[in-house]
């Protein structure tokens, strides 16, 4: 099975569960606003921010303003929204209880991270391009928040089922320091600079560090 394949079944996955609890009508209306949604994030990702406008999306897209400003009141609505649509890619994480221990809760997760760059290979530089807006816009600024906090907040959630009553906590706190440091930050950096495959190479060296500050090394 080839990427593409991959990513197929991926996106197609999640369409089928969607279907499952929606008339004909709204499965549409549904699809045309992400079909919005993913056009606004090629745009951002592959032009950045500044490159969007209600022109160029709707040409992109293939949809009139009429039928932008249907499923949106405003750009600004589907910039929020697009942005509330890129954290919840990167928000799909492991349940702990799934696995036998965190070395193998850490490479799921990681190739989870990896498969949704595969697919989506301007999702990283529109997430990059939203954390920077969020130095001036107060709407971006509490999504990303949202998004590390949330993030940070599942990570802790996986240590402490792994290693809480097992090690000091103070190897705990330390390793979700080191989460803390590498998730918003080194993790958009190290993508957007040297590519999806140095990604996966610095989340290897992410996960040594976390195991090794948990004991495991």
């Amino acid at each position: 099975m080839n990427e593409h394949s991959v990513c197929f079944i991926f996106s197609f996955g999640l369409s089928l569960f969607d279907q499952k609890t929606m008339n004909k009508n709204e499965i549409a209306s549904r699809a045309m606003r992400q079909h919005i949604l993913s056009t606004t994030l090629e745009i951002v990702g592959n032009e950045g921010l500044a490159a969007l406008t209600a022109t160029k999306l709707g040409k992109k897209a293939g949809i009139s303003k009429g039928a932008l400003y249907h499923h949106f009141d405003n750009l600004d609505a589907v910039k929020y929204a697009a942005v509330d649509e890129l954290i919840s890619m990167f928000l799909a994480v492991a349940e702990p209880a799934n696995f036998d221990d965190f070395e193998s809760y850490l490479e799921v997760t990681g190739d989870t991270l990896y498969l949704t760059m595969q697919c989506e290979p301007y999702a990283m530089k529109a997430m990059y391009s939203f954390t920077t807006q969020a130095l001036f816009d107060e709407q971006f600024r509490v999504a990303i928040q949202r998004f590390s906090q949330h993030g940070l907040t599942e990570y802790t959630r996986a240590i402490e089922y792994f290693y809480r009553g097992k090690i000091p906590q103070h190897q705990i706190d330390t390793a979700i320091r080191v989460v803390d440091a590498f998730f918003l930050g080194a993790g958009l950096q190290s993508y957007v600079l040297q590519g999806d495959d140095r990604f996966r190479q610095n989340w290897a060296l992410f996960s040594q560090m976390l195991l090794t500050q948990l004991g495991e090394r």
